[in-house]
């Protein structure tokens, strides 16, 4: 069995974890990972964050798979090792070396046959591309030698992990974790006795639809943003959220799907209706942009009492939470202005951008505090030490969530006032997401009846063949 992780570990783990929470907004979604040997596969869109969040939103210790240069890192190196760091060796940074993926394979191996979890990033490389990348062969291969090496009941769960940001680049911008199903790889022991690299490969295959069914996949960088427009004029337009409520992105993420496979397939069936379709909804989301509506849209009237409710709950938030969102500014101000020097400085590649500001924060975070906890034990001792340390960090984060919530409501109130006097700018918006919710509608229903024959069909044959 898995050896409980060291108590130098689970702190890292938990700091590195908190940290990645409070530089974004983390959504997680799925069922939690299952008992024994895992193989966590995640998709890989941003460097070392990813692993972050995956330590924070795994619930037990899952040792990193990384390439070897991290490991020779000032910083980082001494901190895989402590988590029980796998180094790979890519042909890329090093081609003499590949050789030593041999150790690699090993001490993967040898981690799930003691029950423990790895995780595994295997497209290889951290990437921008709006779609999950081809997967390589190593999680396939060292999920099939495990088992192998258990005599094909080492009951090894594989266990797809999808990471989506919104704007992976800045800070305090919503992630959504989804883990999907865990899945085994027992069942392809006579095809991989006979046929290695077809197990391998079907294996893989089934890692990556995994994986894909928890990301969103686009053909183009700007189908992202007319879908999210085209999505969320649909669920309010079809009463599903209400009107200027934000919704996590992990929520989101299902509907996503869906409306970016329908734009792909009437892309395919007739360019023509699609074209029209982009332009409506471009002309859509311009006229969102210029009234400054964001994510919540453009309510088709503002009611006495939900404005009422609305400036009382929020205002009452904001004047009670006032003082201690002051003191968060006055204690961390300076330390929200590291990351910007940082990247100012080393200019990193746009890959690694987050990794850089995340690590400038732990920095400056961890220096900040011990530098108010000293001067709270210089001014009134022990007592005073600890309650600096205590009420620093909660005041910090405080007054992030003061600033997001003053943020949602000085953009609500500005389309508010904006909107007054102007009914004929809410009957545009209605009209339109009318118009383009009975559009999309009819396009479903047309999608649906076509992929309808398609599985009676499927099933047909499979009747057949049974």
């Amino acid at each position: 069995m898995e050896r409980p992780p060291g108590r130098v570990a689970g702190i890292i783990t938990r700091v590195v974890g908190t940290a990645a929470g409070v530089f974004y907004q983390v959504d997680r979604h799925g069922p939690r990972l299952p008992e024994g040997p895992v193989l966590v596969a995640v998709n890989h869109p941003n460097s070392l964050v990813d692993p972050l969040l995956v330590f924070r939103c795994s619930g037990r210790l899952t040792r990193p798979l990384a390439r070897s240069g991290l490991f020779d890192h000032l910083l980082l190196g001494p901190v895989l090792r402590t988590l029980g760091g796998i180094p790979v060796y890519r042909r890329q940074d090093d081609p003499s070396s590949t050789h030593r993926n041999e150790e690699m394979f090993r001490d993967a191996i040898g981690v799930l046959l003691g029950g423990g979890a790895i995780q595994i990033y295997p497209e290889g490389r951290s990437h921008s591309e709006a779609h999950v990348v081809e997967l390589r062969t190593g999680a396939a291969r060292i999920a099939l030698q495990a088992e192998e090496a258990a005599k094909w009941k080492l009951g090894l769960s594989i266990v797809p992990v999808g990471i989506t940001y919104t704007r992976k680049e800045r800070a305090r911008t919503a992630v959504a974790v989804r883990f999907g199903q865990a899945f085994g790889c027992a069942r392809l022991e006579e095809v991989y006795r006979a046929d290695p690299v077809t197990a391998v490969r079907t294996l893989t295959e089934q890692i990556e639809t995994g994986i894909r069914a928890e990301t969103l996949n686009f053909v183009h960088h700007g189908d992202r943003a007319l879908v999210e427009v085209a999505e969320q004029l649909y669920v309010r337009e079809s009463r599903w959220v209400p009107w200027r409520a934000r919704e996590e992105l992990g929520a989101r993420v299902p509907r996503l799907q869906r409306f970016a496979a329908g734009l792909e397939w009437i892309r395919r069936e007739s360019p023509d209706e699609h074209l029209a379709l982009l332009r409506k909804v471009e002309r859509y989301a311009a006229l969102n942009e210029r009234v400054g509506a964001g994510q919540g849209d453009v309510p088709p009237r503002y009611g006495l009492v939900p404005v009422a409710r609305y400036i009382a709950v929020r205002g009452t938030l904001l004047l009670a939470g006032l003082p201690v969102a002051v003191a968060g500014l006055l204690l961390w101000a300076p330390v929200t202005r590291l990351p910007r020097v940082v990247i100012g400085f080393t200019r990193p590649d746009f890959e690694v951008t987050a990794t850089h500001k995340l690590l400038a924060l732990i920095t400056g975070v961890t220096a900040g505090w011990i530098l108010w906890v000293v001067l709270g034990y210089l001014a009134g001792g022990s007592l005073a030490a600890l309650a600096v340390a205590i009420l620093a960090p909660v005041c910090g984060y405080a007054a992030i969530q003061w600033i997001e919530l003053a943020g949602e409501v000085r953009e609500d109130t500005v389309l508010f006032l904006r909107l007054q006097g102007r009914p004929d700018v809410r009957k545009r918006f209605a009209r339109m997401r009318r118009e383009l919710a009975r559009t999309f509608r009819d396009l479903e229903k047309r999608w649906e009846d076509e992929e309808l024959p398609s599985s009676a069909d499927r099933g047909n044959v499979s009747a057949r063949d049974g």
